[in-house]
């Protein structure tokens, strides 16, 4: 078992995909021994208006600030939120992240912008002959350097999430996964190993080990792990084979955000 285990990346019933309240979230999180969770929970930027992100997401940051009153001497709680397709509406990114004192953003692509809009898990990838995969994944690639350029964020979030939807050679990207991670360590930005692959019929985390492995050869220091919960069941989930791969891949240090500052813990 590890020391000092973070969960970085949980989603409460304040987004509209979460089942879960911060504070049954957190009593969990005591009982599994983690030393701390973010709750991130969502906002994203085309179906803002649809799903009404700005409640949802003042009352997250509430009930995040109030259990890490209640669960202070236990168990640190981060408070932040997932901002997916800033670049969709960066007038509106821009309002959001002015709205609250947050201690942490995860920068997200679920969906590309313009004709197709809709997250990855609907465009039926395998199901439809003429796809035309390879050209959706270069305009995500394309669209996480841009979103890396704008940089209103701290961690970009699962970087190679098309995978939960379409089996990828990942070798294709690499030219484009080069510039992009460069670009995220110049500017002293990182990224997450997200867990939830493993739960959900994917077989790895998103990244893989090779890529987050190629991620530190270039210089990668900041990274955080989580498991992208939306069910209690999963707060936590796989968060130690997260540290497994950090260490394999050469990490001496895992990250958690506090006040929008890196934090850094050894991985022991």
């Amino acid at each position: 078992m590890y020391k000092n285990l973070f969960d970085c990346h949980i989603h409460s019933d304040n987004s509209h995909d979460g089942h879960t309240s911060v504070e049954d979230i957190c009593r969990r999180a005591v009982e599994m021994g983690l030393a701390g969770l973010a709750i991130t929970d969502h906002a994203e930027c085309q179906g803002y208006l649809d799903l009404v992100y700005q409640p949802r997401l003042l009352k997250s940051v509430a009930d995040a600030a109030a259990a890490a009153e209640k669960f202070k001497n236990q168990l640190t709680v981060i408070r932040g939120f997932e901002l997916g397709q800033p670049l969709q509406d960066t007038d509106l990114a821009l309002e959001l992240l002015g709205l609250c004192d947050y201690d942490f953003i995860i920068g997200s692509l679920h969906g590309l912008g313009g004709k197709t809009k809709e997250d990855f898990e609907y465009w039926a990838f395998m199901e439809d002959p003429n796809h035309n995969a390879h050209e959706k994944l270069v305009d995500y690639y394309n669209q996480l350097i841009d979103l890396a350029h704008w940089g209103n964020f701290d961690v970009m979030g699962h970087i190679t999430y098309p995978v939960r939807h379409v089996k990828i050679d990942f070798s294709r990207y690499m030219e484009q996964i080069d510039q992009l991670l460069r670009i995220l360590i110049q500017d002293g930005r990182g990224i997450e190993i997200n867990t939830s692959g493993l739960r959900q019929g994917v077989g790895m985390t998103m990244p893989h080990l090779d890529l987050v492995r190629y991620y530190r050869q270039l210089g990668g220091e900041i990274i955080t792990i989580g498991s992208d919960a939306h069910y209690l069941e999963h707060v936590g989930h796989s968060v130690d084979v997260g540290m497994d791969m950090l260490a394999a891949a050469g990490f001496r240090y895992v990250t958690y955000y506090q006040n929008r500052k890196p934090h850094f813990i050894k991985v022991e």
